[in-house]
């Protein structure tokens, strides 16, 4: 199997997969948020003794990953992360500062640090479980040579590499002397075969504008079908039924600066993206982690969608603001914040 080599990368590895890590550390609850609403829960979820609580975790990634492995690991049903691109830029919000995309020694020690965090990441998901690691080009492609090589052993179960989804949009610059870079990529990875995917609720309707090559049919009511012969075999489809979902979304756009979803944070992606991710790829009360949860979309969302989540980030800022959007939001089921101890 091909590797990505990079200075120090084995001081990580044996204890990522022997589960040897920060042993010593904990999670204290800071506060307690009840539920602002109530509904009939599934049997699934009201079976245990103690009511679950959602988790917003203050601390970095290897430690709240590695304190979440006693209870969680092979658990969780749906992992997405928008960590750092390698920018080389320190975001912020006024004079607060959200989070430093800097890497003083270079590709090495952001190599490194991914990797921890996909190895730990890895044996939290579950084996039906999908993971959505969202980057644009400057690491895309190190990021996928890093995955293949830690879901290696899932492809004898039929896990691994699902598909590269491009995220296209129309917002950012427009240089002369190149193409402009209008998307951002998002990777998704599976342990198995057996994974959860409900295409059909994301589905794009068929519509009445023409499509490929295919023969576009008036009724008498004047509803629109299609049909093409393939193989000897002729198909036809309504105009309501719904397109098998592509791995190009053209739809999502990003936030303009007056869009009602801004927060402040740098950074911030549009609930439509997680929106069509948590549908697509997670059961209701599944469990949804983020462990770089940024403007709190992630939670969010989640907490829409009746889901189950944990989420965490060692930015103060990015605490703060998610704790914001959650506390104004309607919540079916309670959650704490939570800060890593020693």
């Amino acid at each position: 199997m091909a590797e990505l080599t990079w200075k120090g990368k084995d001081a990580f590895l044996n204890k990522a997969h022997n589960v040897q890590l920060t042993s010593h550390l904990s999670l204290q609850t800071v506060a307690r948020h009840p539920a602002t609403q109530h509904e009939e829960q599934e049997a699934a979820q009201c079976s245990s003794e103690i009511q679950w609580h959602n988790r917003l975790i203050l601390g970095d990634k290897n430690d709240v990953l590695s304190t979440l492995l006693d209870e969680f690991t092979a658990s969780v049903n749906l992992i997405y992360i928008d960590p750092p691109f390698m920018t080389g830029r320190v975001f912020s919000s006024g004079s607060s500062i959200a989070y430093r995309d800097t890497w003083d020694n270079g590709i090495d020690t952001y190599l490194q640090w991914l990797y921890e965090a996909f190895s730990l990441l890895y044996l939290l998901l579950s084996e039906r479980g999908s993971i959505y690691v969202h980057l644009d080009w400057r690491t895309a492609h190190y990021a996928k040579l890093l995955l293949d090589e830690i879901f290696h052993p899932a492809l004898s179960s039929g896990g691994g590499f699902r598909n590269e989804i491009i995220w296209h949009y129309q917002s950012g610059g427009r240089p002369h002397k190149g193409y402009a870079r209008k998307h951002d990529t998002l990777l998704l990875y599976t342990k198995s075969a057996s994974v959860c995917f409900h295409g059909e609720l994301i589905g794009e309707r068929r519509g009445t504008q023409k499509r490929n090559n295919m023969r576009k049919e008036v009724g008498v009511d004047g509803r629109v079908s299609w049909t093409i012969r393939s193989a000897g075999r002729l198909y036809s489809y309504d105009e309501d039924s719904l397109m098998t979902p592509s791995d190009v979304w053209t739809d999502i756009h990003h936030l303009h600066q007056r869009d009602p979803e801004r927060t402040g944070y740098a950074t911030q992606k549009p609930e439509a993206l997680l929106e069509r991710i948590i549908a697509a790829s997670s059961e209701k009360y599944d469990l949804v982690l983020d462990c770089f949860c940024g403007s709190g979309v992630t939670p969010v969302v989640a907490e829409k969608l009746h889901r189950r989540w944990i989420a965490c980030d060692k930015s103060d800022m990015s605490i703060t603001t998610t704790l914001d959007r959650l506390l104004v939001s309607e919540r079916s089921t309670p959650f704490v914040l939570q800060h890593v101890v020693s």
